[in-house]
């Protein structure tokens, strides 16, 4: 998950990033290069573009995040949410897939960091310079970025990992992309509106479900795709589940409803602590059946 989340918000993906949705075949948009993790060198293939918010609720400014693989996203995941994110994850994990993700300012064009795939999972990355000049992140766009974004990354040096025993990595790639957008705000909802909202009440069932450790519950308050999460989830340690899912919505209770972002038939549901410099969490909710349930 993109920005600074809170306990809740980084806990839920980070125990959804260990899962995700099966491999498709689909088509891709194009890369050229290679990445270099210590002595394995990988041909990269695939490009995948999508504008994410950068940071936690519906006002976070966005950030273009630009996927490089030798695999292409599945086309049922070729969308503006975190399911591609989780597929990725898992592939990594099971070594079938090999990838860098770059996340570029829209505004300006500087790669700022990423995400890099190991047989670990997916990986942080970023620098911190002084100013874009001495960035060891180099991203060269050709052409103005708007539905479409094409350009080159290269590396002045190479990065460490953050397993040491994994080395040093590098990338180096041309390519072309789609942008794929999340979709518009339809609405938005704050005070008693967000209260009453079915957005917000289908968080607090799922919360609720999580609080009691009611397997039953927690499933049918979820979409479906996370019900099959879920399942997985519990397979390798349901108690330790149950007991991490409680946990984090009790933190979640403490926090206040800040307001219900709709867009169609997906919505963010934004929470806040009592002083600014408490953390934020959003959580996500789509339509499943014509009710809203909570949704990686």
């Amino acid at each position: 998950m993109p920005g600074s989340c809170g306990s809740m918000c980084a806990g839920f993906a980070a125990v959804f990033l260990t899962l995700g949705a099966s491999l498709a075949s689909g088509a891709a948009d194009t890369a050229s290069g290679t990445l270099q993790i210590g002595e394995e060198r990988v041909a990269l293939k695939y490009a995948f573009a999508v504008m994410e918010p950068d940071g936690v609720g519906a006002n976070a400014k966005e950030k273009l995040t630009v996927f490089l693989s030798d695999l292409p996203v599945p086309d049922e995941l070729r969308k503006a949410s975190d399911e591609w994110v989780y597929w990725a994850d898992k592939q990594a994990r099971a070594g079938a897939l090999h990838g860098v993700t770059v996340a570029i300012d829209p505004a300006t064009a500087i790669w700022k960091g990423g995400r890099l795939l190991t047989g670990k999972g997916l990986s942080f990355y970023s620098e911190s310079v002084s100013s874009p000049e001495l960035s060891d992140l180099q991203f060269a766009p050709a052409g103005p970025i708007g539905d479409q974004i094409a350009g080159k990354v290269s590396m002045k040096a190479s990065m460490a990992s953050v397993q040491d025993e994994d080395g040093r990595w590098r990338v180096e790639a041309e390519f072309r992309s789609t942008v794929i957008r999340r979709a518009a705000v339809s609405g938005v909802l704050s005070g008693e509106g967000a209260l009453n909202s079915p957005q917000y009440k289908a968080v607090l069932a799922f919360l609720e479900a999580c609080r009691k450790k009611d397997v039953d519950a927690i499933r049918n308050s979820m979409d479906p795709k996370s019900r099959d999460t879920l399942a997985e989830m519990l397979a390798g340690n349901k108690v330790e589940t149950l007991n991490m899912f409680a946990q984090m919505a009790a933190e979640t209770a403490a926090l206040k409803l800040s307001k219900v972002t709709i867009r169609g038939d997906s919505a963010e549901v934004d929470f806040v602590g009592s002083t600014p410099s408490e953390s934020k969490e959003s959580l996500r909710v789509v339509l499943a059946g014509g009710e809203w349930k909570l949704a990686q």
